[in-house]
């Protein structure tokens, strides 16, 4: 009985195979969270860059006061940062504001931005009033 104790040292066959699937398993879920975490960062620094530039953007349209800001729809693409996917396209629509219980003397700035995200279109929407007072002096 010693002599067979003694002469099983090492791995069995099956122990190897198994030890092997469970690596790969282990391995390829790795290879499958770091590909989505690639995948949530782009999509992170795209939506912060298309916000930061909506928010500049306003910041620009607020900083012209009301009387400066004429109604119609405005194209400002060409601000986008070149890193969002293309196509890509942004436009703003100034208009008095349908707001009922802020008076007359309002704009409404409605602003889309459009981006290509990984093979699909991308749409934000924002939206934000310029009172003939200043900001939040309706």
């Amino acid at each position: 009985m010693s002599n067979m104790k003694d002469s099983q040292r090492g791995f069995t066959l099956l122990e190897v195979v198994v030890t092997i699937t469970v690596a790969g398993f282990i391995i390829l879920g790795l290879g499958v969270m770091v590909t989505n975490l690639y995948v949530i960062s782009d999509r992170s620094r795209d939506l912060i860059l298309a916000n930061s530039t909506a928010e500049d953007k306003y910041e620009n349209l607020r900083s012209s006061t009301y009387l400066g800001l004429s109604d119609g729809t405005y194209d400002f693409t060409n601000e986008l940062p070149a890193s969002l996917g293309q196509p890509r396209t942004a436009t703003y629509t100034v208009a008095d504001s349908t707001l009922t219980n802020v008076g007359s003397a309002v704009k409404e700035i409605d602003m889309t931005i459009i981006y290509n995200d990984r093979g699909s279109p991308r749409t934000l929407e924002y939206t934000g009033y310029v009172g003939e007072l200043g900001v939040g002096q309706y």
